[in-house]
C-alpha cells in the first residue's frame, strides 16, 4: 500500500499534506478580547470547528460523524455542530445534558462507555437515549437488568502504535473473548448492533486504523459464521491535532482511513460512524494568557502567566500534550531559553522549560493555539483560582 505521502502529494510541498498549530486569533484581537473579557480566555472560533466537520465528511463519505464532548463540552462546539448535522457521543448523564442544552435529540446520540454506574446508564435511558456499548459479561448483566431493550455496540481492544494514549489498555474485548461475549448478550435478549473499537488518542498514523480495521473484519467474519450478523462498526476517533509537532491534514488523514474501510468493509452495507472529539476541536481554540509575574532565577529568565497545569495546560498532564506558545513580533525579537510558570503556588506547575521566548513584560500577552481539547474540560480550580473564560467567535 502507498504512504500517505506517496498517495497525497506529487512534489516536494508539504504544506498540503502536514499542518502546523496555527492560533485562531491575531494579537491584535487578543489584544481587544482580552480588554472586554479578562484573562486567561480560551477562543473558539466555530468556524475553525466546521472547517473541520466538513473537511472529515467530504474525505469520509458516508461516515456518520458522533462529535465526542469529553475533549470539550462548551457550548460553541456543540451549538455549532448539532445546527451542522453531527450527532453527538455522549458518556455521562453530565454530557448528554450539555448535548441536550445545545440542541440534540437522543435519537442523535450514542452512549460509549463501556462500564457504567446504574445511575448514569438508567439517567441517560430516561431522558431517551437507546445506543450504548459494553467490553464485558457484567455489563450484560446490567443492561439485561435496567435497559433491555436498548441498541449495543461490543467495545474491541486493537493495538496502535503511533497513538500517545492506549484507550484499549482500560477498555475492550480481546478478539478471543469477542465472539463469545455477542453469543452471551444475544441469549440474554440483548440486541447486538455493531462493534466499535478506538485506536488512541492523538493516533499520528493513520495506519493503525488500517491494521484495526483489518482485526475487526476477522472478528466480524467470525461472527458471521455463528450466525451473529452486524450491521454497524464504530471507528472511534483518535484524529491527530497539530501542537508543537506537525501532524498530517485531516483531507490526506481522511482519505488514508477512507481506503482501509473501502479494503475492510467496502464489500458489505453497513453503517459506519465515527466518534471524534480532538480532530474536530482542538486546533478550533486559542488560549489568551497574560504574563503576571517575572524573575532571575539562577540566571534564566522565569514568567509566571495566569493559567497552568491546574487550569487550561492540565492536558499536559492529563493527555500527554505539549502546547506551543506564541509572542507578538517574535520573529523580530532576541530569543533566549527561560521557563514559563502557572499561577498556583505549587512548584510542579511549570508549563515549559524549553521553549525559546523573548524577553516578555509584564502584562504582556502571549497565545497558545491547539487549546481545544483535553484542555479546559480537565481543569479544576485548585488554589482557589478562576477557569479561563471560554468565548465563541465567528
Amino acid at each position: 500500500m502507498a504512504s500517505v505521502l506517496e498517495s497525497s502529494s506529487t512534489d516536494n510541498d508539504l504544506s498540503s499534506v502536514y499542518r502546523s498549530a496555527e492560533p485562531v486569533i491575531t494579537f491584535d484581537q487578543a489584544e481587544a478580547l482580552a480588554e472586554r473579557y479578562g484573562t486567561p480566555l480560551l477562543v473558539i472560533s466555530r468556524s475553525a470547528v466546521l472547517r473541520n466537520f466538513h473537511a472529515m465528511r467530504a474525505a469520509l463519505p458516508g461516515v456518520e460523524f458522533f462529535y465526542a464532548p469529553k475533549a470539550n463540552p462548551a457550548d460553541p462546539i456543540l451549538r455549532t455542530l448539532c445546527e451542522s448535522g453531527c450527532s453527538v457521543d455522549v458518556c455521562s448523564h453530565g454530557e448528554m445534558t450539555a448535548a441536550l442544552r445545545a440542541g440534540f435529540s437522543p435519537e442523535a446520540m450514542i452512549h460509549t462507555h463501556p462500564c457504567k454506574t446504574v445511575s448514569n446508564l438508567t439517567q441517560c435511558y430516561a431522558e431517551g437515549l437507546r445506543w450504548f456499548t459494553f467490553d464485558n459479561s457484567n455489563e450484560i448483566a446490567k443492561l439485561v437488568r435496567y435497559t433491555p431493550d436498548v441498541n449495543l455496540l461490543l467495545r474491541l481492544a486493537v493495538s496502535s502504535s503511533s497513538s500517545v494514549i492506549n484507550l484499549s489498555a482500560k477498555f475492550g474485548a480481546s478478539e478471543a473473548d469477542a465472539v463469545p461475549l455477542l453469543l452471551e448478550a444475544r441469549a440474554a435478549g440483548l440486541n447486538v448492533r455493531g462493534m466499535s473499537f478506538h485506536v488512541g488518542s492523538q493516533c499520528r498514523a493513520p495506519e493503525d486504523f488500517h491494521r484495526a480495521l483489518a482485526q475487526v473484519r476477522r472478528i466480524f467474519n467470525d461472527a458471521a459464521s455463528v450466525g451473529i450478523d452486524l450491521e454497524v462498526i464504530d471507528i472511534g476517533g483518535g484524529l491527530p491535532a497539530p501542537y508543537r509537532d506537525s501532524v498530517l491534514t485531516l483531507d490526506a488523514y481522511c482519505q488514508s482511513l477512507w481506503r482501509a474501510l473501502d479494503a475492510s468493509f467496502g464489500d458489505l452495507n453497513l453503517r459506519i460512524i465515527a466518534e471524534p472529539g480532538r480532530g474536530m476541536c482542538a486546533d478550533a481554540a486559542t488560549l489568551i494568557t497574560k504574563v503576571i509575574g517575572k524573575s532571575v532565577r539562577n540566571g534564566l529568565p522565569w514568567y509566571i502567566i495566569d493559567d497552568g497545569l491546574y487550569g487550561s495546560f492540565s492536558g499536559q498532564v492529563f493527555d500527554h500534550t505539549e502546547f506551543p506558545l506564541l509572542a507578538r513580533g517574535a520573529e523580530e525579537r532576541p530569543l533566549t531559553e527561560c521557563v514559563v510558570a502557572g499561577p498556583t503556588c505549587d512548584s510542579s506547575d511549570v508549563v515549559c522549560r524549553d521553549q525559546l521566548l523573548p524577553d516578555l513584560a509584564l502584562e504582556e500577552l502571549l497565545l497558545a493555539p491547539t487549546m481545544g481539547a483535553y484542555t479546559s474540560a480537565s481543569a479544576s480550580n485548585f488554589n482557589g483560582l478562576d477557569l479561563a473564560r471560554v468565548i465563541g467567535i465567528e
